[in-house]
């Protein structure tokens, strides 16, 4: 009974720990959706990456070309278009190296627009290369220099760039093989081949500042360097005034630190998503209820290949990030020793890390502690200090993600609409319904602040099965969802509003960008938009319900999960074919939607509302059940089900046991002493270590003919003859004749 207990109590807190999102509420297959398309070359690899853009067009760098795509239809300005090849020296020369045909061409990685001019970069066949465009003509290049450490040498390398404030900053490989990362600003960088800085990096994205530049990737912890190997997401800071060190330092970073993003399911035993994926920009927005501002940025994560496949999106604040810079460091005494807290009377004046007017004016153990230690001690707390949307798939991992920032619905409540790409291909939208809810107080206790409650609204196919999405982009100008990957670029829509046909189902996606418009009859677009009459579209993103559909208040937070009655509903043929469900959801830990009918108390015959109005819907968020609800459950099963199935058995046993067990008597004594039944009487085929004393009337007929059938119970028993003649008696034996028949009644015991 403890061992059962022990594993329901276990059972109730992994359910409450990796309780993930609910169901779309919408699911579109591939196909079902005409979209806008562009693929560019078809003779062979492209590597698609989308370098740069502003509000009407696109620059998407492939092989040998870079693109001028039209963000309205994804139409190649042809006028624009630029065309770079490797020379044929080049693709030789990577040929002899052991690299393949496909890869020893020129795919441009980097580019950036200033001044008039466009600075491109490719991979030129293993051998990185620059030029220096004007605007027009755009195949007129004004200069060629070498690229080593701002474009990668490979087009499938994870590299990042960024030009701000008039520099081009880049995280990649500086290498042939790949094995020499670095970060890099013309002419600075970090240290050759040192572990403590760039262990085995994958860049992923870089944001900006007004003085810092930030970048994110995965990286061997330096942590488990000498004892065993784990991986973790990190953040790393460079001044943007940082000139290099004094004398020997002059070419590295003074200003280089780095520290883990923690993005983990809270509890007694954190759940970590350590990989990250992808990152967005970083977003302006007003969270919670004081109306603060606060600068965010999302990204995604996953667990590591070899792990259970789970994804997760979390924010992190700027605030906390610069407050993790300016905090402890960590260091070790030796190599063998672990990392631990470094106290502050081992730190050096002024702070390392800090931006200073002029770093060459450094001294050099300020230079050196950078280099020896240039990790924090403290993480980067997840914004809301747990993940906005969980994915347990087998089927997929999250691998891109794009943000409609603070999209105001109807109410004047502003939300940030995510857009979650995988790696076969989905794009889920979601939307975290709390975000102006709770406090943004460091003094508030962790679990009441910055509440998250996730509506997932839909899941598209917008790629083929199997094709992982690399990048993403919300074309605001548009309202186009821009998704690329190595070979394909689409143009989607932001929201699936049309494909909902009742009120009720519209206010239940809890989607800012859609509303039930009354008077059309329809669920529409209104994303961003100022309507003169707003009390005409309903619009509910917080609970998903609205009097006016279904005749119900909206329940609050506290009642959505108690006065909750699970029903069946049956969809209509419309919602059937709009309503796809995946081919691998049974792959997936989901909650699924609950809907509940109720009809109206009086419906009016006169009334020309739709008719889907009268009913009731409530989709279902993720957490559904808590921990304790589910305990009891599964405690009151598991009792009901012990006592059914004693009840079944005690009635099976008592049907089917075996008639050497059967007692027809009314008590269990001795009746008559004729004799008893000795060992060789016992049946042969019964164990006689199961043969319970008993008492057993037997009518019997004695003195029969040799040749006379025998009786029953020597049929019964399997006895021979001989043990038969010892069960008469010998004066009865002599005294009947043959033929004559008569019945003795013994009792055997």
């Amino acid at each position: 009974m403890a061992v059962a207990r022990a594993v329901l109590v276990l059972l109730a807190s992994s359910a409450q720990a990796w309780m993930p999102d609910a169901n779309a509420r919408i699911h579109v297959k591939y196909g079902d959706e005409t979209s806008e398309q562009f693929a560019g070359n078809t003779t062979g690899p492209n590597h698609f990456r989308i370098l740069d853009r502003d509000d009407f067009s696109l620059l998407v760098g492939g092989r040998s070309t870079v693109y001028n795509l039209s963000l309205y239809d994804l139409s190649e300005n042809i006028d624009q278009r630029l065309e770079w090849q490797s020379t044929d020296a080049h693709r030789e020369l990577c040929q002899l190296k052991g690299k393949s045909a496909d890869e020893c061409q020129n795919y441009l990685r980097v580019a950036a627009r200033a001044q008039g001019r466009l600075l491109v970069c490719g991979t030129n066949a293993f051998k990185p290369m620059c030029r220096r465009y004007a605007r027009h003509p755009p195949n007129h290049h004004l200069e060629e220099f070498d690229g080593t450490g701002r474009c990668p040498y490979s087009p499938q390398h994870n590299s990042t760039a960024i030009f701000t404030d008039g520099q081009l900053y880049t995280a990649t490989a500086a290498d042939f093989s790949g094995t020499d990362p670095l970060i890099y600003r013309e002419p600075v960088r970090t240290e050759h081949s040192d572990l403590r800085l760039l262990n085995d990096p994958s860049f992923v994205g870089a944001v900006a500042s007004t003085s810092h530049v930030y970048f994110f990737y995965r990286e061997t912890a330096v942590e488990f360097m000498n004892c065993g190997k784990a991986v973790y997401s990190r953040v790393a800071r460079v001044c943007i005034n940082d000139k290099g060190g004094p004398h020997t330092f002059s070419d590295r970073w003074t200003s280089f630190l780095k520290t883990r993003l923690n993005c983990s399911i809270p509890g007694e035993y954190p759940f970590y998503f350590d990989e990250i994926q992808a990152t967005t920009e970083i977003i302006n927005g007003i969270y919670g209820n004081g109306g603060n501002r606060n600068d965010i940025l999302y990204a995604v994560f996953t667990t590591p290949q070899n792990a259970i496949g789970g994804s997760a999106v979390c924010a992190f604040a700027m605030r906390d990030i610069l407050d993790a810079f300016d905090g402890s460091f960590k260091g070790q005494e030796s190599m063998n020793s672990n990392w631990l807290q470094l106290e502050k009377e081992k730190l050096p004046h002024p702070q390392p890390g800090a931006c200073v007017e002029d770093s060459r004016t450094l001294a050099d153990s300020t230079v050196n502690f950078i280099k020896t230690h240039p990790l924090m001690d403290k993480a980067v707390p997840s914004f809301l200090a747990r993940p906005i949307l969980i994915r347990v798939s087998l089927q997929y991992r999250f691998s891109a993600i794009a943000i409609h920032p603070q999209v105001q619905s109807m109410n004047g409540n502003k939300f940030d609409v995510m857009y979650v790409g995988t790696d076969d291909g989905r794009v889920i939208k979601a939307v975290n319904v709390a975000s102006n809810e709770g406090v943004f107080d460091a003094s508030v206790e962790e679990y009441s602040k910055n509440p998250v409650r996730t509506a997932v609204i839909s899941e598209v196919q917008v790629l083929p099965p199997g094709v992982p999405i690399r990048q993403m982009h919300v074309a605001l100008t548009t309202e186009k969802l821009i998704v690329a990957s190595g070979d394909i670029i689409r143009a989607v829509s932001l929201s699936h509003c049309t494909n909902v046909q009742s009120c009720r189902e519209c206010v239940a996606l809890q989607d800012p960008h859609c509303a039930w418009d009354s008077k059309q009859q329809q669920c529409s677009w209104v994303g961003n938009r100022q309507f003169p009459n707003p009390e005409r579209f309903l619009q509910n993103v917080e609970y998903g319900k609205t009097d006016i559909c279904n005749k119900l208040p909206a329940l609050l937070p506290n009642d959505r999960h108690s006065n909750r009655s699970p029903a069946t509903k049956k969809p209509t043929q419309s919602e059937s074919n709009l309503r796809h469900k995946p081919d691998d959801i049974q792959n997936e830990i989901l909650i699924e939607v609950v809907e509940t009918n109720v009809m109206s108390e009086e419906k009016n015959v006169n009334n020309n509302k739709h008719e889907t109005d009268l009913l009731t819907v409530e989709a279902a968020e993720g957490n559904i059940y808590s921990a304790q609800a589910l305990l009891t459950a599964v405690v009151a099963s598991c009792l009901v089900t012990l006592m059914v199935g004693f009840v079944i058995g005690y009635l099976f046993s008592r049907r089917f046991r075996h008639p050497f067990f059967t007692d027809t008597s009314p008590f269990n004594e001795q009746h008559n002493h004729l004799n008893r039944l000795n060992p060789l009487e016992t049946p042969l085929n019964v164990n006689s270590g199961y043969m319970p004393p008993r008492s057993k009337n037997v009518n019997m007929v004695a003195n029969v003919c040799p040749l006379a059938k025998q009786d029953n119970l020597h049929i019964e028993l399997g006895k021979d003859r001989a043990l038969d003649l010892r069960n008469s008696t010998e004066s009865l034996d002599k005294d009947l004749k043959c033929g004559t028949l008569q019945k003795v009644k013994k009792t055997y015991i």
